[in-house]
């Protein structure tokens, strides 16, 4: 097998590795170890030499582990998802016992099962046909929803999602920006707060940041002196929906608008100059544009303002 001790650059079409499919040939060359397809690569069989060509499909960067070798993408304008990804995408269509999930442009869509949604009222049970009929109930086109990645099939690299957890559930009542996922940086939450605690952030790696005024809990219902732990409270899922329905049915404030667009166009401000978008780096823009006097969020966008805005993130 031909091999390399470092990592190189690669385009579409280009031979990585041959391997011997002759048996008499593999006894003769004990270096020929053969090898294990990865993502972004084929395999072309020569009949002439009797060899097995890996072929890379992508152009990207090799890299091997052991025997197993793959190609990474050098294209930031694709998102290729891995296991535990928070994402943030768009319902298309609805099919039979799974939902479709537009992810990003240029992006395979991937699939909600219903087997990985929560029922109503946070019932575990094997999922009917009467829950196929209503699957319009939970989600419908055009809805956005926070999932996880849950499965990456080797084959095609289709991804399976979730939304068992109760962080994840539809979005409503806020507001989306676009991004390359190359701007995402990934990090252990996803899930921030910004803006003095006033504004939830959900910054999907697959490049869909979701942007909503700050959820709060129950508070409410959990100051009778008689509840207890047996009480609806106890329910976690109930009370998840229960906040989530009270969030989308509240109009947002004018002030609150205004910190929203801020916010976004802080995002915009940094996906203009092709800086790393982490929700640190939007909040220091956040709080710049103020220290400016920039009364008005439609004037970030101006170049000038941009250049002022960006220049720690650019250096």
């Amino acid at each position: 097998m031909a091999t390399t001790a470092t990592a190189h650059l690669v385009i579409p079409g280009q031979v990585i590795a041959t391997s011997s499919t002759n048996p008499e040939a593999n006894n003769n060359n004990n270096n020929d170890e053969g090898f294990l397809r990865g993502h972004g690569t084929f395999v072309e069989h020569d009949a002439a030499s009797q060899t097995d060509r890996l072929v890379a499909s992508v152009c990207g960067v090799v890299h091997r582990v052991n025997k197993l070798i793959t190609v990474v993408p050098y294209c930031p304008s694709m998102y290729r998802g891995n296991v535990g990804d928070l994402v943030v995408g768009r319902i298309t269509s609805v099919g039979v016992s799974r939902w479709t999930v537009s992810l990003h442009e240029g992006c395979k869509d991937a699939a909600l099962p219903l087997s990985g949604v929560h029922l109503p009222g946070g019932a575990q049970r094997m999922r009917t046909s009467q829950d196929s009929l209503n699957m319009r109930s939970f989600f419908r086109e055009g809805d956005l929803v926070c999932a996880e990645v849950h499965k990456v099939q080797q084959s095609d690299g289709s991804l399976s999602l979730h939304t068992r957890s109760h962080r994840f559930t539809k979005l409503e009542n806020g507001l989306m920006v676009r991004l390359p996922p190359a701007l995402i940086p990934r990090r252990k939450n996803h899930c921030v707060s910004l803006v003095d605690d006033t504004i939830d952030a959900l910054w999907g790696v697959n490049g869909y940041v979701w942007l909503q005024r700050k959820m709060n809990g129950d508070d409410k219902g959990s100051t009778g002196k008689n509840r207890t732990m047996t009480d609806d409270m106890k329910d976690v899922a109930n009370l998840q929906e229960k906040m989530r329905r009270e969030h989308a049915d509240t109009p947002v404030d004018v002030e609150m608008r205004r910190s929203l667009a801020r916010l976004r166009n802080s995002i915009e401000c940094l996906r203009m100059v092709h800086a790393l978008c982490s929700p640190e780096a939007a909040e220091t823009v956040y709080r710049k544009s103020l220290e400016l006097g920039l009364i008005k969020s439609s004037e970030m966008l101006l170049p000038e303002n941009v250049l002022v805005l960006t220049e720690e993130f650019r250096e």
